[in-house]
């Protein structure tokens, strides 16, 4: 198994529970038409969930969002996109695909996770929901999931990520292959590995992480020996990448 796969695994792997219920789902920013549309295909058939909040200012995710759309849903995108927040580009596209009447809330200011969870917890005055569908990016799925726990103040149990479908990661040769060749597309190699590596890098507990030693976004995080040294080994992809 190569490190880039062991990475993928863990950062994608999310808890399973076939028993979760819940009333409401939220669409955190990112840049993959494909969980919109199982989102919004997943409420349309979904009888239970009654409210959606769509999450995202302007973001990473913003630019590689609408290139996304214009390869896989093209006669949607329109020039006033590039004007709009995630949050509203997530709402047409979801809108278009699920036609059920369901109470539709936004949040438009948020401009990375830990904005996208308090920003979204705000919107609520009174009675906040206290369980929930979590659509995100699958490769920040479990940071994410970490950061709404925290910042709504719920067990992580309560909330549930919802992906549709794993990404399986055959290897990196100067672009991500995977198992399901549609998401060979998902991510230019470039934002591959921004997520990839940055990801880990946020999820370790010491002073350049998110975790309680370093910026206290998360609780800590116990990331197995094996990831961490997959992950030093991958860092010589994004030597002299300041943002990552």
């Amino acid at each position: 198994m190569s490190d880039f796969v062991t990475l993928v695994d863990y950062l994608t792997t999310a808890p399973e529970n076939p028993d979760f219920h819940a009333d409401t789902l939220l669409i955190a920013g990112n840049s993959l038409p494909y969980l919109i549309i199982s989102a919004a295909k997943f409420c349309e058939t979904t009888a239970e969930i009654q409210r959606v909040i769509f999450v995202g200012g302007f973001g990473h995710g913003t630019a590689p969002l609408i290139a996304n759309c214009q390869k896989s849903c093209p006669e949607l995108v329109r020039p006033e996109w590039e004007q709009l927040s995630e949050a509203e580009i997530i709402k047409e596209i979801f809108s278009y695909y699920c036609l059920r009447d369901l109470l539709l809330l936004l949040e438009k200011h948020s401009t990375n996770t830990g904005e996208n969870a308090r920003f979204s917890y705000q919107l609520f005055d009174h009675e906040p929901p206290q369980k929930f569908w979590l659509v995100q990016d699958p490769l920040v799925q479990k940071r994410s999931h970490l950061t709404f726990s925290k910042e709504w103040q719920l067990p992580l149990s309560a909330i549930q990520p919802l992906f549709f479908e794993q990404p399986k990661l055959i290897e990196f040769d100067h672009r991500p292959y995977f198992e399901n060749e549609k998401m060979d597309m998902w991510w230019t190699a470039d934002y591959f590995l921004s997520l990839v590596i940055g990801e880990i890098r946020r999820l370790k507990d010491d002073e350049n992480g998110y975790g309680p030693k370093g910026a206290d976004f998360i609780p800590h995080v116990d990331i197995p020996e094996k990831v961490l040294t997959s992950y030093r080994r991958c860092q010589k992809y994004i030597i002299g990448n300041p943002r990552i």
